[in-house]
This record gives C-alpha cells, structure tokens and sequence, in this order.
C-alpha cells in the first residue's frame, strides 16, 4: 500500500507529512484516510508535544482530488454519506467526549488534538488545503507558499467551517476577500493580512518550524497547550464575559495540577521544566 502520509516523532515532536507531491498532496480517498488514522494516534500518544503538517514536494496541499468530487457529484448516495452537519467522522470517535463534536472530522481535526499544530505551508495551499492550515494554530510559510480559496470558481461553498475559522484569523474583510473572489494570495500578502505567523526562506521553513515546535515541546506544559487551545476554541462564540468566566475556572483547575507545580518549582530553581502533562 502506497504511504501517502508520512509520520516521524522525535525529542516529542511529530511531523506529519501529506505524501503524494505529483498531485500537489492534494487528497484522495485512501490519504484521507491514512491522515485520519495518523492524527488520530497522535492525539492519544502523551509522549508527542507538538505537532508540524506539511507537504511533500512544491506543494502543502492543493486541496481534494477532483477525481474523488467529480466521483461524489456522479453517486448521489456518496453525497448522502458525508459526515452530517454536527456529526462525527467514525475515525475520530476515539476522541469523543472531551473535544467538541465539530472538530471530529477530517479537514478540523488540527483543533481536535490536545497538542499544538504548526502547519509549515511549503507551497500551494488550496481548498481543504487551506481550511488545514486555517484549522492549525500557527503557520509557518515558505516565501513559495500560496493560499487559494477557489470554491466559488468552482460552483461550491466554503467548505468545513472555513467562513469562520479563515475569518478568526484574518478578519471578515479579508476572509470574504479570498472566499469570494477565489483569487491567488501570495505569501508576503499572507504574512501582511496574518495569514500566517511566520515568512522563511524554502529551506529554513522546516528547520524553523521544527525550532519552534521544540521550544513549545520543552518548555510549555503539555496540559497548558491543551487547555489554551480549547479556550480559544470557545472565545470564537463566546462574549467577553463569558470568554472571563470560562477563564476563572480553567485558572482554578490548572492551580491544582502538577505542571503548576512544576512550573513555580523550574522557574524558583533556574533549570530546565520536566513537565508531565498532569
């Protein structure tokens, strides 16, 4: 079987690589679910810290397989089959319960896992591609890279939440910009809208991404990460004050945990965290 999806981890890092740069690592029925099936044990292995996605080749990833779409718009019943508005895709019902039902499916699943993700977007980025990166919580981006939100050109909508979650990042203006108009986004424009975080050169990119993500690995609680990005996560839909509420109670929760006391314990001792995650 072809290895669509490649999956190292070293020093707690794992790097997650979409496999099938002849395509532009755009994504077919069998990738789909190999990169299901990685993020998935991703989430549940405590020993990985912080997570990077990108692509093989010139490309992050250009998106679906218009093959497998141009398949879905012949059998009516394959349409029927999506994953229902609010449903989970049965891969990740191992992380039912704690994650929000919404994220439990493949293009959201970056929100889903407890650890960081650092999408590092080595060239174009399209589509589900886009939605992706948009669904990480830190990109990176190659001064190659190239966003495209190209549904409208393509007779359909903006896929997988994408309205929303491109709008958190760069603003509504921008956001109804890209998905209505469909047009090429560049990287130096990514980087002005905030888009992306970070602009490197193409052979830095990995390498800073990978610095980036062992910093986060060495040196923030695991616990902590986990927590932040659900709060994130609810401030999308919350106001101010219920944003302020949510954040007493997580700050009572982490005031009992070990990596608090671990946290107070490195610092008052000048040496390296050993963080558990507890």
């Amino acid at each position: 079987m072809s290895v669509f999806v490649r999956l190292e981890i070293e020093d707690f890092v794992a790097v997650v690589t979409l496999n099938r740069p002849e395509r532009l690592n755009a994504i077919g029925n069998e990738m789909g679910r190999q990169f299901d099936e990685i993020m998935v044990r991703i989430a549940l292995d405590r020993s990985v810290r912080a997570v990077i996605l990108t692509g093989e080749g010139r490309g992050f990833c250009a998106g679906a397989d218009m093959e497998r779409i141009g398949g879905l718009v012949e059998d009516e019943k394959a349409v029927a089959r999506l994953t229902p508005a609010g449903g989970v895709h049965r891969a990740f019902l191992p992380l039912a319960g704690d994650v929000p039902p919404e994220l439990l499916t493949r293009y959201n699943c970056p929100q889903a896992i407890p650890q960081p993700v650092i999408a590092a977007v080595n060239g174009p980025c399209a589509g589900i591609g886009l939605a992706l990166a948009a669904m990480s919580d830190v990109r990176f981006a190659s001064s190659a890279a190239i966003f495209v939100a190209p549904f409208a050109r393509r007779g359909l909508t903006a896929e997988t939440g994408i309205a929303s979650s491109l709008a958190s990042i760069v603003g509504f203006g921008h956001a109804a910009d890209m998905l209505l108009s469909g047009r090429r986004v560049d990287a130096r424009e990514a980087l002005q809208m905030g888009l992306v975080a970070r602009l490197c050169e193409p052979q830095a990119l990995l390498p800073d991404a990978l610095a980036y993500a062992r910093d986060l690995a060495d040196n923030v609680s695991p616990r902590s990460a986990h927590r932040i990005k659900r709060q994130l996560w609810r401030a999308r839909s919350q106001g101010f004050a219920a944003a302020a509420a949510d954040a007493i109670e997580e700050y009572k929760s982490s005031m009992t945990s070990e990596d608090f006391k671990e946290g107070l314990a490195h610092f008052k001792e000048k040496r390296a965290p050993r963080f558990t995650g507890r």
